[in-house]
């Protein structure tokens, strides 16, 4: 009885695994395996086997199955078919348990990769969310900052009114809007008076407390429909859209508007510890968008007009008229034809001698001349103004220096090899205000040989409107490279007298207009004897400039003034016609 329990067991345990193998055949293709035919076989065999065994406890089912008919060929029969299978059994395992373990190996490597990819996986999707993490806050710092530069582009920094690009925006916007709904403007370019003297008085910082304080006052006075920016500088603008139709009643609203401005801005302004009492000048333009004009167009009307009005002096307002328009071209012209007169050397220089009571010849003004091409000799009196006010003076001060000094050379080395020859160049208040202004001077002084000439810087009483000490302070650093100083104009100023003892001038020059009447105008007369007395008092040298007759210069001989000037002792000319006179001065003078 155990012995079929046995061969039962041992069949049941070959028919599952001959199962498993042939389903995993079917299946998983496992036949591709090494060895695992082999095996298949080996126990489909030993299962044959294994029943041929059971058979032989059932004598009943022998005739089932096919067997040799006696006990030794049954034997035979059972043995072959059991070591056959063994056979191939063997032979399979050899081929396939190599390919298991080769299996095995890849698939533990492979979980290994798995768990290393995964791991990666991991460590990169953190990484990726990281970054993401910073790219989100990274483009919100973006935005932040391009809503910030956005606003820096249409906005201006010291005052947060829009600026000039913002008002262009607008104006296109509002021509748009206009087409279906059409109405009148009004535009308002304000500029502060003389600002530029609180910035030199006071600083800078001081000044933009001014601006924000005026830009805040037009701000609080100023409908929420219209456009207030700021131009730059000192410079507002305001557009305001007009409740009327017709242009009559548009015009008569804008000069309203125009009063009220006015008063805004003269009103007293108290910024930290200082009271300003400021004017405005209004360029007004008034517009619709009917005709061709570009917002550009229309922003240059209105600065067309607050140039005029500035013209009329400080506190006016001034409409944009057609004619104006021309003036403005010229203008434009002039500038264009002064800047082409540096490049192109039309400027040159003539020396008016500057002599003794005696007639001796001391020394020379430089006056600047332009050859202008068309119009031939032109005055400085005609294009001085124009360039301090298109930003050249500055420029044109060192051109002249240069020329001055080159060409004096010349004279001082073939008449004045012995003694200083003083020459005297003009030169703008606005030279003080530059940082290295000194440095300038300087640098201009060493390209030149100096030893026989004596460089006189002719000032205007203008320069102390500025910081006077920062003026005190560069004038002594000048002083020590040789170079005198000589305030030009003086009596005609409110300032001589406050701060002729402060300034260190060497000579001081009696304006022509106090010359040219001396022997018939008392005042005259008696103001140029004020001046004789105080400066000799101070030991500050006098010129007399503007003579043109002996009764002149006699009259201020008797007052013992020390140096003179003017066309009676020699008229404008240029260093080759000097040098050719060979003495330099007219001889029938004295």
């Amino acid at each position: 009885m155990n012995e079929l329990l046995l061969e039962s067991l041992v069949a049941l345990t070959a028919f599952a695994v001959l199962w498993t193998l042939y389903y995993s055949m079917m299946r998983h293709k496992v036949e591709t395996q090494p060895g695992s035919r082999f095996l298949l076989a080996g126990f489909i065999l030993l299962f044959i086997s294994s029943l041929i065994d059971i058979t032989d406890n059932f004598p009943a089912l022998n005739q089932y199955v096919l067997i040799g008919d006696t006990p030794t060929e049954a034997v035979i029969e059972k043995g072959i078919g059991s070591l056959i299978g063994l056979l191939f059994l063997a032979v399979g395992f050899h081929r396939w348990l190599p390919a298991v373990f080769e299996l095995s190996l890849a698939k533990k490597n492979i979980n290994k990769l798995n768990n290393k990819l995964g791991k990666l996986v991991d460590e990169r999707t953190a990484e990726l969310s990281q970054v993401n993490q910073q790219l989100r806050q990274e483009i919100a710092e973006r935005e932040k900052a391009q809503n910030k530069l956005d606003k820096q582009m249409l906005h201006d920094p010291l005052t947060e009114l829009p600026n000039r690009y913002a008002l262009l925006e607008y104006l296109e916007h509002e021509r748009l809007r206009s087409a279906a709904h059409p109405s009148h403007y009004a535009m308002f370019i304000i500029d502060l008076d003389q600002f530029k003297a609180v910035n030199d008085s006071l600083g800078h910082a001081t000044g933009d407390k001014v601006i924000k304080a005026i830009g805040n006052r037009l701000a609080f006075n100023h409908r929420s429909e219209d456009f207030l920016g700021r131009l730059g500088g000192d410079e507002f603008v305001l557009v305001m859209s007009m409740n009327r139709d017709d242009p009559q009643s548009a015009a008569l609203q804008t000069y309203n508007n125009a009063t009220t401005l006015i008063e805004l801005v003269a009103a007293q302004l108290k910024v930290d510890k200082h009271q300003f009492n400021l004017s405005a000048s209004i360029g007004i333009t008034v517009f619709n968008y009917g005709g061709s004009q570009s917002s550009e167009d229309i922003l240059r009307q209105a600065d067309i007009a607050l140039y005029n009005a500035k013209e009329k002096g400080q506190g006016f307002f001034s409409f944009f008229q057609p004619e104006m328009q021309k003036k403005a071209q010229v203008r434009l012209k002039q500038s264009k034809e002064l800047h082409d007169a540096l490049a192109n050397k039309e400027l040159f220089l003539q020396y008016q001698p500057q002599v003794d009571k005696d007639g001796k010849f001391i020394g020379m003004e430089a006056l600047l001349r332009w050859h202008h091409p068309i119009n031939g000799i032109v005055d400085p009196s005609n294009f001085i103004a124009l360039a301090e006010e298109i930003g050249i003076i500055d420029k044109l001060g060192r051109y002249i220096m240069h020329m001055a000094c080159q060409q004096c050379n010349d004279l001082v080395s073939s008449f004045y090899p012995d003694n200083k020859l003083k020459v005297a160049i003009n030169i703008s208040p606005s030279h003080f205000l530059q940082d290295d202004f000194v440095d300038q001077v300087k640098g201009i002084i060493e390209s030149y040989s100096m030893q026989n000439m004596q460089l006189v810087l002719e000032i205007t009483e203008e320069v102390t409107i500025g910081d006077i000490d920062d003026v005190i302070k560069k004038m002594n650093q000048l002083r020590r490279l040789h170079v005198h100083f000589s305030l030009d104009d003086f009596g005609t100023g409110y300032s001589s007298l406050t701060y002729l003892k402060q300034l260190p001038i060497d000579t001081v020059k009696i304006d022509k207009s106090f010359i040219q009447e001396l022997h018939e105008n008392k005042d005259d007369a008696s103001i140029v004897e004020a001046i004789l007395t105080m400066t000799r008092a101070l030991e500050i040298d006098v010129i007399a400039e503007g003579i043109e007759n002996q009764s002149q210069y006699k009259f201020l001989a008797d007052l013992h003034c020390q140096y003179y000037q003017g066309y009676f002792f020699g008229k404008p000319e240029s260093v080759a016609a000097l040098i050719e006179n060979g003495d330099l001065i007219d001889k029938r003078v004295i």
